[in-house]
This record gives structure tokens, sequence and C-alpha cells, in this order.
């Protein structure tokens, strides 16, 4: 009998323990699925944290020499965008377009081959440099949309044996991974989830929001500690009276909406074919087209004594702390100046530059209502440009909001603006631009194909 009782004891804590070495191992199982996930957040936090210290100082080497000389830009605007065009065809030929839109595609069913070849870490390193190379010329384009990708390929990269084992992995840390880039580069949690759902995933996967929400968190994390906890365009201290300005909202939304929606088509058409030989040109001489497009951008930079050259970050704060003296054109040239780097080739995003733009027809609004506060008119017309050319909506308020730390008197205001400019977008242009440029890059991809 106490033979029988010492056996049924020691059969117990062998049990007991077999069981603590199983969940042991489980845990450390688990340990090793999940560092890769958390790794890959934290590099995205310091890719966008290099990439913006990377943008401003290219910006202000470009004032320096600007400064200096005005007719510089003559010389550099061309040669960096010849510099980008070049290196994007030698050398990185998995880093073009703005990074949204490649972003989209990748997320598509059946896309391995694409993955591979645009999600690497040699196309995030690539998009980096030329992004750098033509903020540096002057272009008229932002860091914020190739985050995405850059994100995007380091999220698929450090997590590459998980992802090559079933297609919804994959899709949940190509999300992940934009939405933690956008987090980081505008320090808007709140807007890199929404615009994670919003604009990257339409049909959002239950399952990725663990995953997107821990991203967001250490990217933002990581930023934050290096960076400090800044507004991307400042703190803007306005409030605004619905009572006495609710005229605001319609003549925003629908005014602002009917720019963005314009550009979005102008866009989506320069996406498919230039008008006339143009066309040919550049497929024919993709560098020296792009100096072509360097020296306009120039001549409007000097013509404009300089406001319209780079990516419109400090000019845009300009305007929302008060200024915008002198600057009435400030938003058509901008938007020209935007289509032109758009059209010449070189790698870049317009996500930040829009929202330049925006800022600038803002300006322009405000002088349609004087009694209402500049800096609540210049909010209104970021918001509503940008959903009218993205047709984002909850992704354009977040961001402006997030952006500028607006009090709560003004998020009815630009929540309902960005509403009325997205729905007028809809009569202006049948598709979103990102998803537009998806649809034409997915198109332009299976012609290729097709070709080989």
């Amino acid at each position: 009998m106490p033979d029988s009782r010492v056996a049924r004891r020691l059969g117990q804590h062998s049990l007991r323990a077999s069981r603590r070495v199983r969940y042991l191992y489980l845990s450390m199982a688990l340990w090793r699925r999940r560092a890769p996930i958390w790794i890959a957040a934290i590099l995205i936090g310091l890719v966008a944290v290099v990439f913006s210290n990377g943008s401003h100082i290219s910006h202000e080497i470009f004032y320096r020499i600007y400064d200096q000389s005005p007719y510089w830009a003559l010389l550099i605007t061309p040669a960096g965008l010849a510099l980008s065009v070049w290196m994007l065809r030698a050398l990185f030929p998995g880093a073009g377009g703005g990074g949204i839109p490649q972003a989209i595609v990748a997320m598509q069913p059946g896309m391995h081959n694409l993955r591979e070849r645009i999600l690497t870490i040699r196309a995030a390193v690539g998009k980096m440099v030329m992004t750098l190379v033509g903020i540096s010329s002057g272009a008229t384009m932002g860091y914020e949309g190739p985050i995405v990708q850059m994100g995007a390929a380091i999220k698929y990269s450090l997590n590459r044996e998980a992802a090559l084992r079933h297609e919804g992995v994959a899709r949940s840390f190509i999300l992940a991974g934009a939405a933690a880039g956008v987090a980081a580069a505008f320090n808007t949690p709140l807007a890199g989830i929404v615009f994670a759902i919003e604009e990257m995933g339409r049909t959002f996967d239950q399952r990725a929001s663990s995953t997107i929400l821990l991203s967001v968190i250490l990217a933002g994390i990581t930023a934050v500690a290096l960076l400090g906890n800044y507004n991307y365009f400042g703190v803007v201290s306005v409030a605004m009276d619905l009572q006495s300005g609710w005229l605001a909202i319609p003549v925003c939304g629908i005014l602002g909406g009917l720019i963005g929606g314009l550009t979005s088509r102008a866009i989506l058409a320069l996406s498919e074919r230039l008008p006339g030989p143009l066309h040919r040109w550049r497929a024919g001489y993709p560098i020296l087209f792009a100096i072509v497009c360097g020296l306009l951008l120039a001549v409007i930079g000097i013509a404009s004594d300089g406001i319209t050259f780079g990516t419109g970050y400090f000019r845009a704060r300009e305007i929302l702390e008060g200024g915008g003296g002198g600057m009435q054109d400030y938003g058509a040239l901008k938007l020209l100046s935007l289509l032109i780097t758009y059209i010449s080739g070189a790698p870049g995003g317009i996500f930040a530059p829009s929202l330049a733009v925006g800022a600038g027809v803002g300006l322009n609004l405000s002088l349609l209502l004087p009694y209402l506060p500049q800096a609540a008119m210049v909010l209104l017309g970021m918001v509503a440009f940008f959903s009218g050319m993205t047709r984002a909506p909850m992704t354009g308020f977040v961001i402006v909001m997030e952006m500028t730390s607006s009090s709560s008197s003004m998020i009815i205001p630009l929540m309902a603006t960005a509403l009325v400019a997205t729905n007028v977008s809809r009569f202006m242009n049948r598709h979103a631009l990102y998803d537009g440029q998806a649809a034409i890059y997915l198109a332009n991809l299976r012609k290729q194909q097709q070709a080989n």
C-alpha cells in the first residue's frame, strides 16, 4: 500500500513537471514568434526618426544654398531629380512610387513575387535615400508616404517565414507596418490605426488588430523617446463657435472637396498617361524628362521667392501660426509644384505636401469669412483638401486633429468638413486616389508580366 502511494505521488510530480516544462517550452516558442514583431515595430520607429531628421536637414541644406543665390536652384533641383530617377532605374527598381499604392497592392492575394521585390530591406533603404535626395533638391515631396512602404517592408522582412506560411498573416504584417509608419512619422497613433483600417485595409481583418495596436504603440514610443512628444504642425490654440461659424463647414467642405477631387482626378490621369508626346518622352528619356521637370520647379520656386520648395511642412506651420502674409498664391503654386514633381518619376510621397496645399487653400478661403479665426479656416482647409483628394475622411480629420492638438471645439467642424469634402469629391472623380493608383500600378504589373 505505501509503495502504491509513493508511486502515485511520483507520477503526479512527474506529470506536473512535464506540464511545467511544456508550458515553459510553449512560452519560449511564443516569445520567439513575437520577438520579431516587436523588434520590427521598434525599427520602424527608429527609421521614422532618421527619416524625419534627414528630411529637415535636407530641407535646411537646400535653403542655405538657396540663400546664397536663388539661381543655385536651377542646378540643384534638376540634378537632384535626375539623380533620383537614375538611382531608381539602376539601383532600386523596387522602390518606385509614393509608397502607399505599392503597399496596398502588396496586400492583395497572390502577390508573393511583388512582395519579394518591393517589401525588402534593400527597397526600404533605396526609398529613403531617393526621397531624401528629392527633398534636398527642393522638390515637392514628403517622406510620410514612403515610410508606409518602408514600415511594411521592415515588418514583412523580419517576419518573412511566418508571412509565407499564411496569407492572412502576411496581410496583417503589411497593415501593421504601414500603420506604425504613419504613427511614428507624424506622432499620430490614432491616425495610424485609422489609416490602416480606412485606407490600407478596406476589408479589415479583426485578427490583425492586436498586431496593429502593438506595432503602433512600440513605433510611437520609440519615436517619442528620441524626438520628444511633439506636434507635427505645432499646437494650434483656436476655437470656433458653431452658431456663428457654421458657414465655414459647407464653404471649406465644398470648395476644398472640389479642388481635392479635381487634384485626385488629375493625378490619376497623369498616372495612366501624360498628354501628347510627353508620355513617349518620359518613357524614352526618363532622366532628361526629370531634368526638365526640375527646371520648371526651380523657376516656380525662384518666382515665388522660394516658398514652393520642399515638403511644405515649414510653410504650412507658418500659415497655421498666424502668418501667411504674402502667401495668398501659395496653395495654387504648391499644387502645381506637387503635380510637376509627381510626373517627374522621382520616388516620393504626396501625403504631407497635400496637407501643405490644404493649408494654402484654407488661407485663401479665410478671405471669404474674415470674421472667423484664420487658423480655424486653415485647419478646415487642410482637412477638406486632404479628404477630397484621398476620400478618407476619418484619416483626414484625425490626422489634422492630432498633428495640431486642436481644441475639442474643432472636432465636430473638422469631422463635418471632412465628410462634406469626401462626398463632393465623388462627383469629381469616380475613384479614390490611393485605390485608383493601386489599380493602375496593378494593371501595369500585369502588362509587364504578359510582355515577359
